[in-house]
């Protein structure tokens, strides 16, 4: 990197689109720093740890490293460098197509953003300048809704195996969509507000009457069955007390994909603040440098002692977090990490947002893991030398949050009498193959029997 470089960070979670502040990234810095108009509109800032109100006229600095060349929050509105990642491909191919082929690491991490930092999920939209955002603002054109089939110009099933011939076409018909991070492949789009009907247009950017934005993801061929399973771990979500963003499943040119409601906007296709666990926790933790580096423990001590408020209701907080956890373990989700935790904005408070990407990953043996982040120190020596146990961790981790036995207990009778009929509900799964319904059949019964003995004791 040889020279500095400068953007702008805009929101519309107001009345407004309003410009929010200024970044700069040098060799070893990103430097943010808030508009004093903004700081005097009361609306969310760059992150819950940095509430303008509180940061002021100060010029936030923030250290580069190996695993945040930006500000965790602009960082996260990049797709991870990573061969298999839909997203990033999809926008490194659009800028191909516009003669740019950055270098890899930083210069394609910026060019990324420039092109693709405005619209994602959250409230935050980063431009290269103020034109920029000046003209994408006023393009408030009502998105035409095209009906999904082959005469639509485009086969998204040809697409989605990198065909080049088949990515151009795309390419041309939708341009830069906005996109979230992860290894399926998603779209950033939106649909009729009554639903799901076969018709699909990009993004609102305002108030559009009869319309809502949704996540349109794709099965994997690796993935076999994943959005049946997704669908089905919302619908136990639903039913287990959770919010939980509308969701249809579908076929795309002979593709499963599920659509999703965004949580991340309001009635009227405004941005609502958001921010993942893992910017907020980046944020006050150096130590933190993956989406998994960290633990629930932590979690719940962040909570209870940072000295800006992570969350309007702390106990309410980590009721919730505690409870995730539980249904993680009884559906066989192992991929509850910081990035599929976020926070947003309820009201007047901040709580944890609507249930998204709960699958039951469990079920493919790459994933077979009993969680991604630590709890209550299971597996980890005690004070006799021997191994914590799964119904001793979880006991640690209640009560590291705070949580007493009767709300433990309510939350594991919740939780198993919602999952009583799980196993025969993934066996009823057309499109999952039976080895992994079997596989994951064992390991969700085995689960269950814990969490029975939990509650038992």
């Amino acid at each position: 990197m040889k020279t500095d470089r400068e953007a702008v960070v805009w929101t519309r979670c107001g009345n407004a689109p309003l410009k929010m502040g200024r970044f700069t990234v040098t060799a070893t810095e990103c430097r943010f720093s808030y508009e004093a108009d903004y700081i005097d509109s009361a609306l969310p800032g760059l992150g819950v740890l940095y509430k303008p109100d509180f940061v002021g006229t100060t010029t936030i600095a923030w250290k580069r490293s190996p695993y945040f060349d930006f500000l965790p929050q602009l960082q996260t509105l990049i797709p991870p460098a990573s061969e298999d990642n839909f997203q990033r491909q999809l926008i490194l191919s659009y800028l191909a197509q516009q003669s740019q082929m950055p270098e890899p690491g930083f210069e394609s991490d910026w060019a990324i953003l420039m092109v693709s930092g405005h619209g994602g999920i959250g409230h935050l939209d980063v431009f290269s300048d103020d034109e920029q955002a000046h003209d994408w603002y006023n393009d408030r054109r009502t998105p035409e809704l095209f009906p999904v089939k082959n005469e639509f110009g485009f086969s998204l099933k040809e697409f989605l195996t990198w065909l080049d011939d088949s990515a151009g076409t795309l390419l041309e018909t939708l341009g830069p969509t906005p996109s979230v991070g992860g290894a399926i492949p998603k779209l950033l789009l939106s649909i009729p507000r009554e639903g799901w009907d076969g018709r699909i247009g990009l993004p609102t950017r305002g108030t559009v009457k009869g319309r809502t934005d949704i996540v349109l993801k794709f099965e994997k061929n690796t993935y076999p069955g994943i959005v049946e399973l997704e669908a089905l771990a919302l619908d136990l979500h639903r039913e287990a007390g959770f919010d939980v963003p509308r969701h249809w499943t579908t076929e795309i040119n002979g593709m499963p994909a599920i659509a999703v409601e965004r949580y991340d906007r309001d009635a009227s296709n405004r941005p609502l603040f958001t921010e993942t666990l893992y910017s907020v926790l980046a944020t006050g933790d150096s130590r933190i440098t993956h989406h998994y580096s960290s633990s629930y423990d932590a979690i719940g001590h962040a909570i209870d002692r940072s000295p800006i408020p992570i969350v309007s209701e702390p106990m309410q907080a980590k009721l919730h977090l505690l409870k995730r956890l539980l249904m993680s373990f009884a559906t066989g989700n192992g991929d509850l990490h910081l990035e599929n935790l976020s926070l947003i904005q309820c009201g007047e408070h901040i709580c944890f947002s609507p249930v998204y990407d709960p699958t039951p990953m469990r079920a493919y043996s790459r994933h077979d893991m009993l969680s991604v982040m630590p709890f209550g120190n299971y597996g980890e020596l005690d004070a006799n030398d021997s191994p914590i146990d799964f119904n001793s961790a979880v006991l640690r981790l209640s009560k590291n949050l705070g949580v007493n036995r009767n709300a433990l207990n309510e939350m594991l009778e919740d939780v198993l009498q919602v999952t009583a009929d799980y196993e025969q509900r993934v066996q009823a799964l057309s499109s999952l193959p039976d080895e992994n319904k079997t596989h994951l059949s064992d390991i969700t019964r085995s689960m269950r029997k814990k969490l029975n003995a939990l509650l038992m004791t």
